[in-house]
Formats: structure tokens, C-alpha cells, sequence
């Protein structure tokens, strides 16, 4: 019987944390607290989902060339104009007011996400 408890509360504590990756999860303001860029998912009149990701450092917009969500992450290909520089950052869901970002590039690395505000 002990065991059946631990087990149930296992199971439920999985699945009271699990969050699914998703545009509406992602709606709202997120920082990297000037280690990377600022990113803005929202909607837009059109129900259009749409990313705006900014340079923590100049205040630069990136270009964002393309999107993908999986089940568990948004895949996120950037181009800064001004550094002629491309990447692509593999954001996976902490909580629900977190995210790591794993940056493919030239400059790799892993960064800390966490939301600032939903719109």
C-alpha cells in the first residue's frame, strides 16, 4: 500500500509540473536579464503568432528567419544584421515562468529565460 502512494504521488506531482510547449504558454514578454535578447511572443489582430526578439545588449531587433514548436520546444532561427550573425536557440520549458535557451552559433551557449509578463 505504502509503495502504490509513493507511486500516485510521483505520477501526479509528473504531471502537475509537466508543461506542453505552445503559443498561448509562450504569449507574453521574456528576459534573459541582459545575457542575450528580450523575446516578445504574441498575436497579432490576426491571430497570427508572432516573435519579436531584441538585442539585450544594443536594443537591435533580430530578423527572425523561422519558428518550429515541438511538444516540449520552440526551435528559433535569428539573424542580427549588424554582427552578420546567425543562430538558432532551442528554448525548453523549467516552469511555467521559465525557459533555457540552447543557442547554436558561433558563440554557443545556454541561457536562462524567465517570463517578465503575459500579454
Amino acid at each position: 500500500m505504502r509503495n502504490l502512494f509513493i507511486i500516485t504521488a510521483l505520477a501526479l506531482s509528473l504531471f502537475s509540473n509537466a508543461q506542453k510547449m505552445s503559443k498561448e504558454f509562450l504569449k507574453g514578454e521574456w528576459t534573459s536579464n541582459g545575457e542575450a535578447t528580450e523575446v516578445l511572443f504574441s498575436f497579432t489582430d490576426k491571430k497570427e503568432f508572432n516573435i519579436q526578439e531584441i538585442s539585450s545588449t544594443s536594443g537591435r531587433p533580430l530578423d527572425v528567419i523561422s519558428y518550429q514548436i515541438t511538444k516540449s520546444e520552440i526551435y528559433v532561427k535569428a539573424y542580427f544584421e549588424p554582427n552578420d550573425f546567425e543562430s538558432i536557440t532551442k528554448f525548453t520549458i523549467v516552469d511555467n515562468n521559465t525557459m533555457v535557451a540552447d543557442i547554436v552559433s558561433e558563440h554557443p551557449g545556454q541561457v536562462i529565460y524567465k517570463r517578465v509578463k503575459n500579454n
